[in-house]
Order: structure tokens, then C-alpha cells, then sequence
């Protein structure tokens, strides 16, 4: 039996939410508002919260070194690196 316009519609808004939810602006701002109340955590939880805010940086430092190497690929030879 085929969906009904309302299924296919919340079916697809569900992937939207999932999609949203994995973007990393969307990630690092979540940690953010929970760096916020971590007065309010456990000390389990902190250190959770800590653990992945390391993460996050260091993916971020990881894709800033890729991203350099390919820029000094791409400089022109004879210019300052």
C-alpha cells in the first residue's frame, strides 16, 4: 500500500532533523550550550562533556593541517610558505 502524503511528509522531515543534527555547526554548538551549564553536571558527565570537546578540536586542528598542506601543494614555487 502506497504512503499517504502526510507519511511521505514525515518521513521526510525526520531525515531533515537527522540530516540537521549531524552537520558539525550543529554538534559544536550543542557541546557549547552544555560547556554553558557545566556547573550543573556531574563530575562523570563533565569529564564526558571535557572528552568531547577535545574531539571536536582536534578534528578541527587535523582538517586545518590537511587543509594547509594542500595550500602549499597548490602556492606557486618561489613564494614564501
Amino acid at each position: 500500500m502506497p504512503l499517504s502524503a502526510a507519511q511521505k511528509q514525515r518521513a521526510y522531515r525526520a531525515r531533515q532533523r537527522a540530516a540537521a543534527q549531524n552537520r558539525p555547526e550543529v554538534i559544536e554548538a550543542a557541546l557549547l550550550k552544555d560547556a554553558d551549564r557545566a556547573d550543573q553536571l556531574s563530575e562523570p558527565e563533565r569529564i564526558a562533556l571535557a572528552d568531547k570537546l577535545a574531539n571536536v578540536a582536534m578534528g578541527h586542528l587535523w582538517r586545518a593541517q590537511e587543509l594547509g598542506a594542500v595550500a602549499r601543494r597548490v602556492r606557486p614555487p618561489g613564494l614564501p610558505q
